[in-house]
């Protein structure tokens, strides 16, 4: 069925042949300027149907050559055409640099008559284009217009390293491509976000302890040259969350453990008091039973779980936290809260950090 259906297309082509155009396809950009390897291009094309005639489809045709067929990517294959008041359509499809060589692919478009008796077609042939190869020593891939840096949090990682985490907002840029150079343990904290032309991305990056502030340069496809960005490095435990804090005990647990004992005893003691009067007497020892078991709870009842082996523990109750170091065997550790799917755990070295509850036994 597939080939009857591809033959019958190239009948219609054959035909068309001896009728008049009814698509015309032309590109609007210019495209005789400097490009760089991952810069994003916008190209846009222009569309004509005459007699009212309908779009059929649109085919992306790479190059024959196999390197120059992978050397750009298409991010909006499915982009829609737009009408203009002259009749005209108009589309803007974004390419990806690959290569410091190139090619834009053959956008090729299909047309079918009114009546449906005939197909035609028009097709902007792919150019072979050159980019240029950033290649700074802190160069961290990203090319934008704009690239911002907020929300810096950094802490104590292990003996020997620190843990930064910031936000990254890019303006017509290519964040995912954002790379350290010489930092083995980094990345994005979960999805790079796409609002218009603004990217948002929250990443981290474990850096050596003696660092107090570290260096990276961004391409600025405004200004035309690279831009550094200096992110400073200053411990504050508190500064990623108060969910890492060393120790959760704070001045009002203690207070009302303090409040509970007093309460206690003093209805023990006005127990022994009113002795005499079995009423006033089991109503204070009841009551102060109660306080002293409410005591022991506070105090004593603390609730455990065994942490299954590796399990992902975080810094945050979410799921694309940065990781905490993982634990390789079975470990019981203390549950000192919980929210949502996650339980707030306190580790052996008095860390805090956060546990999925199906990576708990």
């Amino acid at each position: 069925m597939r080939k009857i259906f591809f033959l019958l297309i190239l009948v219609l082509l054959g035909f068309a042949s001896e009728q008049s155009k009814i698509v015309y396809l032309r590109l609007l950009t210019p495209m005789d300027r400097e490009f760089y390897v991952g810069e994003k291009i916008e190209v846009k094309y222009s569309l004509l149907l005459f007699s009212d005639a309908s779009l059929m489809d649109v085919e992306f045709i790479p190059n024959e050559d196999q390197l120059l067929s992978h050397s750009v990517q298409i991010l909006n294959p499915n982009s829609s055409w737009i009408k203009k008041a002259d009749e005209s359509y108009e589309n803007t499809f974004i390419y990806k640099i690959k290569s410091p060589i190139f090619t834009l692919p053959t956008l090729k478009v299909l047309a079918i008559s009114y009546d449906g008796k005939y197909i035609d077609s028009d097709e902007v042939k792919n150019q072979k284009l050159e980019a240029i190869a950033l290649d700074r020593e802190d160069y961290s891939g990203v090319l934008a217009k704009d690239l911002r840096i907020s929300g810096v949090r950094a802490k104590k990682y292990d003996e020997w390293n620190n843990i930064v985490v910031f936000d990254l907002i890019a303006t017509q840029g290519n964040l995912e491509d954002f790379k350290l150079k010489e930092i083995s343990k980094q990345d994005f904290n979960g999805e790079i976000t796409q609002k218009g032309k603004e990217q948002r991305g929250n990443y981290y990056c474990v850096i050596p302890s003696h660092l107090k502030e570290f260096k990276f340069a961004y391409f600025n496809l405004k200004t035309l040259r690279y831009e550094e960005k200096i992110i400073s490095v200053v411990i504050k435990d508190n500064q990623i969350n108060a969910q890492t804090s060393l120790d959760p005990k704070n001045n009002f647990l203690i207070l009302g453990n303090i409040l509970l004992t007093i309460f206690a005893l003093a209805l023990l003691v006005l127990a022994f008091y009113y002795r005499r009067k079995k009423y006033l007497f089991w109503l204070f020892l009841i009551i102060g039973g109660l306080f002293i078991i409410i005591w022991f709870y506070r105090v004593i009842g603390i609730k455990q779980v065994i942490l299954k082996p590796n399990a992902k523990i975080t810094i945050l109750p979410t799921y694309n936290s940065t990781l905490m170091p993982s634990i390789a065997i079975p470990v019981r550790v203390e549950v000192i809260g919980e929210h949502n799917d996650f339980y707030k755990i306190k580790l052996e070295d008095s860390k805090i950090g956060w546990v999925r509850k199906d990576e708990c036994q």
